[in-house]
This record gives structure tokens, C-alpha cells and sequence, in this order.
């Protein structure tokens, strides 16, 4: 059996929706606006897809964390 490589395109793409879907419950509870809603998921899933680009460039990397490393 073969190990099939992981598509980290996917993962970067999947935590973007969730913190988008979340975002807009949340801001659709909190506004009652359905545009307020839209605006503030689709920027939350924007920073979700860049800060979760931030951890799988991380984790492929292989980088220690340390400084100078």
C-alpha cells in the first residue's frame, strides 16, 4: 500500500471555511445583517486561510522555531 501525500492546499482550505462559516454565525447573530454577516466571514476566512498557510508552510518546512536555525 502506498502513502499518498497530503494536499496541504486542502487543509489551508477547509480551516478558511470553518473560521468563515463560525465568523458569519457569529456576526449574523450578533448584526441581524445578512451583508455584515457576508463581509465579516469572508474577511475572517481570508485570515484564516493565510494564518493556517502560515502553519502548514511551518510544518512542511521541518523549521525548529529557534532563532538563527
Amino acid at each position: 500500500m502506498s502513502i499518498v501525500e497530503p494536499s496541504y492546499r486542502t487543509l489551508r482550505l477547509l480551516c478558511a471555511n470553518t473560521v468563515a462559516m463560525v465568523a458569519f454565525l457569529a456576526a449574523y447573530v450578533v448584526a441581524r445583517e445578512p451583508g455584515v454577516a457576508v463581509a465579516a466571514a469572508v474577511v475572517i476566512g481570508v485570515i484564516g486561510y493565510v494564518a493556517s498557510s502560515v502553519v502548514v508552510d511551518y510544518a512542511v518546512g521541518g523549521s525548529d522555531g529557534r532563532a538563527g536555525g
